[in-house]
């Protein structure tokens, strides 16, 4: 077990692919808040040395934002374009080392399935959710400096839900690429799975309580995010007013992803062991 925590660390770290998801998701929270921020401030400059109506009407669009529209945004980037980086970036972790039959190498050392698969579903998904959550915080406290705040547990309830969110995702990618062997194949069907299942959940009426529903979620969350003022009980009570907010369909929706991921992981260990290492000819494949 210690030999494949520190291989797969080795692999993280070593590639820049921690560095990259780190710089990458942070890059995007903060991206928002500062490109409204100059927006802001170069319409104020535009209308007092030109005022006019056009720019009075865009200088009162821009002034009406505050910092949990601001965190809205910063929650799209995050578990919208930053889920595609992340696939990516795990894109030789969940799949590729199969592909390139360097997975022969341990497991011939004797790194048996569990071990080589356990690490693989406590790293990933585990720095995934950790990132996602700072980075929806940065990108808020960003907002702040920009725009009128205040930011309070629907903000919390926002970052925790894009953090589950992105790393249920991961799972899902980990046990398509490393029980298939076809990294590619599992970026295609998490993209398509994040870009059409809410849509076609949403036609069926059963948009709630999924994993998916944790996306929808965290954009509420986050818009609703200076409305509840500081006490928890508040926040709660007035969520509880909404769909989409109520303390239940998050409850069962964070569950159901936890509960799902396990059930991908074990998924994972069963088709990697009905695998078979054959060493004949001349070169060892899968």
């Amino acid at each position: 077990m210690i030999n494949g925590f520190r291989k797969e660390l080795m692999f993280f770290t070593r590639g820049g692919r921690l560095a990259a998801v780190i710089l990458v998701m942070l890059s995007l929270a903060v991206v928002s808040p500062v490109m409204f921020g100059m927006m802001q401030s170069m319409i104020s400059v535009l209308t007092q040395m030109s005022p006019s109506e056009e720019y009075t009407e865009m200088m009162s669009m821009f002034t009406s934002f505050s910092a949990s529209d601001i965190t809205m945004y910063n929650v799209e980037y995050v578990a919208g374009i930053g889920a595609i980086v992340v696939l990516f970036v795990f894109k030789g972790a969940a799949g590729g080392e199969q592909k390139l039959r360097s997975v022969v190498i341990p497991q011939c050392s004797g790194l048996s399935a569990v071990n080589y698969v356990l690490p693989k579903y406590l790293i990933y998904p585990v720095v995934v959710f950790a990132v996602s959550v700072l980075s929806v915080y940065a990108g808020s406290g960003t907002a702040l400096l920009f725009f009128a705040g205040p930011l309070d547990w629907g903000h919390v309830t926002a970052a925790m839900c894009t953090g589950v969110f992105l790393a249920f995702s991961t799972c899902v990618q980990l046990c398509v690429g490393l029980s298939t062997g076809k990294s590619g194949l599992a970026i295609i069907i998490c993209i398509a799975m994040q870009t059409f299942l809410p849509s076609i959940l949403s036609t069926f009426r059963v948009d709630r309580f999924n994993p998916f529903a944790l996306y929808s979620i965290a954009l509420s969350s986050a818009m609703a995010s200076g409305e509840s003022g500081n006490s928890l009980m508040t926040a709660v009570e007035q969520a509880s007013a909404s769909s989409d907010l109520s303390a239940l369909n998050i409850t069962v929706s964070v569950g159901t992803a936890l509960v799902i991921s396990v059930l991908l992981y074990f998924v994972t260990v069963f088709v990697l062991h009905t695998k078979e290492v054959h060493n004949e000819g001349n070169e060892p494949v899968l």
